[in-house]
């Protein structure tokens, strides 16, 4: 069984935002193929204790609903931290979404002093068995409870999972207790924390697995979100923090690098999209030293690339756009290497370029993409990018697609 954990930075009690997060990393963790995701607690709503009585529902609200859709879809199980209705009071819950199953809820037996003026217990530790491995989870301060730990052992399962919101503080008592669980009772353990404010705290990230003999087999950072997988057959993990920023001069050699070996992937495919002066280095620096081009890292690694402006090529003149010249955003330069392409992520690059369009006010954005790329042409038009008309740039024997798509 493939067990992924989310690490996740939630705004404060902002539900919509926080699901879309969800989806995101969700997608990324079927990409990976993994069989369950757990989020950290309360990873919808943020940790706010004092905000739970507000924002409380129930696992059945269509809010869900996508969640639902995606578990279904992609035979994935998928927990996520939410506060829940009860009849005495409001309860910390995982929510937890299975294939075609009704939809279940464990919810906080063992509550910090802290909470105990917001929330109230929980009454039973479900188990569940997902491809056919036995499962338990614990939240936060409960699972450094051994007494937790024991019942769950009890059941005889065959991996814990604690879904947590800690400082540093709490991070490293984690380190201590569960390497010492995990030796003591040989199974492994896999913690999913969030980054970032939580109510009064800090929460410090480091989500880890633990392998059967106590040993720290990954980790994640203490400042970025990110997924890590743990194999429970292979004993083998993955990790992967993803982070979109501008690039800057230091990272010149390394993106040319890639546009060229980009540029000999699609050559290799009979694609003749970029000639042998484009792109250039000088025109990627000019990208850079204008602030426009924006680097995808996986793990600090570099794997992808994307200008964003409002700079349009002469040819786009010859166009007749349907959106209006007064504020428009233009991509040129999309690129992903081709050690990491087919894993969605110019689907990321993508999305982030459109979400800036969002917020900065632009009404669409515009782009052309070569009539013989067929794949990049669908994946455009996948995404609602209507043509236009055609531009031909010099060296290239077939002309490029001129697409636009509105943002409002």
């Amino acid at each position: 069984m493939k067990i992924c954990i989310a690490q996740t930075q939630s705004i404060k009690g902002n539900i919509q935002k926080n699901i879309e997060n969800h989806l995101m990393l969700i997608e990324r963790a079927i990409k990976l193929k993994a069989d369950i995701i757990i989020f950290p607690e309360l990873s919808i709503t943020n940790y706010e204790p004092q905000l739970a009585k507000a924002l409380a529902t129930e696992v059945e609200d269509k809010l869900f609903n996508p969640f639902q859709e995606l578990s279904n879809k992609n035979e994935i199980v998928i927990g996520v931290g939410m506060p829940t209705m009860a009849t005495d009071g409001i309860q910390i819950s995982l929510l937890i979404f299975q294939p075609n199953k009704a939809r279940s809820v464990y919810s906080k037996q063992i509550l910090h002093a802290d909470e105990l003026p917001y929330f109230v217990n929980g009454d039973k530790q479900t188990i569940f068995t997902i491809k056919e491995k036995k499962v338990a989870f614990g939240i936060c301060y409960e699972t450094l409870q051994e007494t937790h730990f024991v019942n769950a052992i009890k059941n005889r399962v065959d991996v814990y999972i604690a879904s947590v919101a800690k400082p540093q503080t709490g991070i490293d008592k984690a380190n201590q207790f569960f390497s010492k669980m995990t030796k003591t009772y040989s199974i492994p353990i896999i913690m999913a924390n969030c980054v970032g404010p939580c109510d009064n705290f800090i929460s410090a990230g480091q989500s880890t697995v633990w392998n059967a003999k106590g040993e720290r087999v990954s980790q994640l950072d203490t400042t970025h979100q990110g997924i890590l997988i743990y194999d429970t057959e292979t004993g083998h993990s993955e990790k992967e923090q993803l982070t979109i920023e501008k690039g800057t001069l230091a990272d010149l050699d390394v993106l040319f690098q890639m546009y060229n070996k980009a540029k000999d992937g699609l050559e290799n495919d009979q694609i003749y999209q970029w000639t042998n002066n484009y792109p250039k280095s000088s025109i990627i620096k000019n990208d850079i030293e204008s602030k426009v081009l924006y680097v995808l890292k996986n793990n600090d690694r570099i794997i992808g690339a994307i200008n964003i402006s409002e700079l349009q090529e002469p040819e786009y003149k010859t166009i007749d756009w349907q959106f209006n010249d007064a504020k428009v955003l233009v991509i040129h330069r999309l690129v992903v290497h081709p050690n990491s392409q087919n894993k969605g992520f110019a689907k990321l690059l993508m999305d982030f370029a459109e979400a800036f369009g969002r917020q900065n006010n632009y009404t669409s954005i515009r782009l052309d993409a070569y009539t013989q790329n067929k794949p990049v042409v669908t994946f455009y038009k996948n995404r609602d990018y209507v043509v236009r008309g055609y531009i031909y740039f010099p060296e290239r024997k077939y002309p490029f697609y001129a697409m636009e798509k509105a943002l409002t």
